[in-house]
């Protein structure tokens, strides 16, 4: 090859755009359910639960220490079983043709964040100055509103800057759904330079998108975090 194909790589830009929509929708799934699991896990190792802190940190160790590609390739086989076994048993459909291989690549994606995104959680609500809830109980507040005004708007903008680091390795991650046969960006720009063999043209195009879409949500977290500064501010 003498050089890139620039006009194949501006040509090609849309096309492997076409794959964004769905990186997104794998990326925002998978970090929606990771921050519901990782605020349970939270809550019982800051709990009194012995035996529960151990489990969840047992389980948490272990997600960490295996790859996440395979913890999709096991989901890729596990969740059409789940999905063929609840068919059986009437509580939803299957269709062998199309397995779901997206709700598979959600479920490791989800798992795999929520162990880190759980020391996210445990350590900014560590963060918050315990003087400041037993000031509260002092003036009458239940615990719930303490909660709710107190710990939880200081314990999230402590815990922004780090939501936003895993959030942008989480999308960066979904480049591996291809793996099981998701077709977001990466899987979209390698179909897409499969006839004429341009990949390191098609790769640059995908490089280039994944890039603005990360920079952007660091400028609006870093936006956001700028806002909520004030709510760290101790008395």
């Amino acid at each position: 090859m003498s050089g890139l194909d620039y006009d194949f790589m501006i040509a090609d830009l849309p096309v492997v755009l076409a794959g964004l929509p769905t990186t997104l929708l794998l990326a925002v799934w998978s970090m929606l359910i990771a921050c519901l699991l990782a605020l349970g896990f939270g809550c019982v190792i800051l709990s009194g639960a012995t035996l529960l802190r151990w489990f969840v940190s047992a389980v948490n160790t272990f997600i960490k220490g295996v790859p996440l590609a395979l913890q999709l390739l096991f989901c890729y086989h596990a969740v059409p079983l789940a999905a063929r076994w609840l068919a059986s048993i009437g509580l939803m459909s299957f269709d062998p043709r199309h397995p779901p291989y997206f709700p598979a690549a959600v479920i490791a994606i989800a798992c795999n964040f929520s162990a880190y995104l759980t020391d996210v959680v445990t350590s900014s609500a560590q963060a918050v100055d315990r003087g400041q809830a037993e000031a509260a109980a002092a003036v009458g507040m239940t615990r719930v509103q303490t909660a709710t005004r107190i710990v939880i708007p200081q314990a999230l903008a402590i815990a922004l800057p780090g939501l936003t680091n895993y959030g942008v390795w989480l999308l960066k991650s979904t480049s591996l759904a291809s793996l099981i046969n998701v077709t977001e960006m990466l899987a979209t720009a390698q179909i897409s330079a499969a006839d004429g063999y341009q990949y390191l043209e098609a790769y640059l195009d995908a490089a280039v998108i994944y890039w603005a879409t990360c920079a952007a949500i660091e400028g609006a977290s870093g936006w956001l975090d700028r806002r909520l500064k004030p709510l760290t501010a101790v008395a």
